[in-house]
């Protein structure tokens, strides 16, 4: 890897384990991918916790935790996880090849996500991830950053994560723990700047948050024909946010 990192769009990687390092490289990436000092964007959003807030459904932290575990059992687990693997599979198997599927599975999201809300977020968050890593150097994120740009691709942020991941070489399970736990820690900020929870308590819901991303990551994803999404409280949330007049987040 290049240590002139003043040349401008330096390039960056991820070391393979051929490199030196093992696990423990992936790992490292994996922890500066998943950081909330990485600049994702995610800070913008509150999965419907706002909205949900405002309507009096949600007031403390037993209410956050179950916002929690309805966005990874009866959202993630059934739509954007398929499809951050699909890509990633896709990627693995044919490198630069995947960028048609990944093109086709980008499309299948943009048609499914029936709820407006969900869909700008999600084409904005894609976007911010295409830029960061088209800027740390990583080829196939600029070029699917020009498509984005070019053809009006929604670049839907399953898509890239697995697309962007699969391109660092990450795990199929390592992907699934960022995707999942990074959801958890945008839902438990939003909590805290909306004074529904302390810091310390914020901790206490992701550590109670594993047990349930463990089983949901121990089993195999359904395929891109089988895409599912059992939340309709979540979609509705979503929706009463759209018309509010002050709103602190996006969503």
């Amino acid at each position: 890897m290049r240590t002139d990192m003043n040349a401008p769009h330096a390039p960056f990687h991820i070391p393979s384990p051929d490199d030196g390092g093992g696990d423990a490289i992936g790992m490292l990436g994996m922890l500066q991918f998943a950081d909330s000092f990485f600049p994702s964007g995610a800070t913008s959003f509150s999965w419907g916790l706002e909205s949900l807030k405002l309507d009096g459904k949600v007031g403390g932290a037993e209410q956050v935790f179950e916002l929690l575990c309805s966005h990874i059992e009866q959202r993630w687990a059934g739509f954007d996880r398929p499809l951050m693997q699909a890509a990633r599979t896709a990627w693995s198997q044919r490198g630069a090849a995947a960028l048609a599927e990944a093109t086709e599975l980008d499309r299948l999201c943009e048609a499914m996500n029936l709820v407006r809300g969900w869909r700008d977020a999600s084409r904005r968050l894609g976007f911010t991830q295409l830029r960061v890593h088209a800027d740390l150097g990583l080829g196939i994120a600029q070029v699917y950053l020009d498509q984005v740009r070019a053809a009006g691709l929604p670049g839907h942020l399953p898509v890239v994560q697995g697309l962007v991941w699969g391109a660092y070489g990450l795990s199929a399970s390592g992907c699934d723990a960022m995707a999942a736990s990074g959801l958890c820690t945008t839902v438990v900020g939003a909590a805290l700047r909306m004074g529904l929870i302390g810091h310390t308590e914020g901790q206490r819901l992701l550590a109670r948050t594993r047990p349930l991303i463990a089983r949901v990551i121990d089993t195999t994803p359904p395929s891109t024909d089988e895409l599912w999404n059992g939340a309709p409280a979540l979609d509705i949330a979503a929706m009463r946010h759209e018309p509010r007049n002050a709103r602190l987040f996006a969503n």
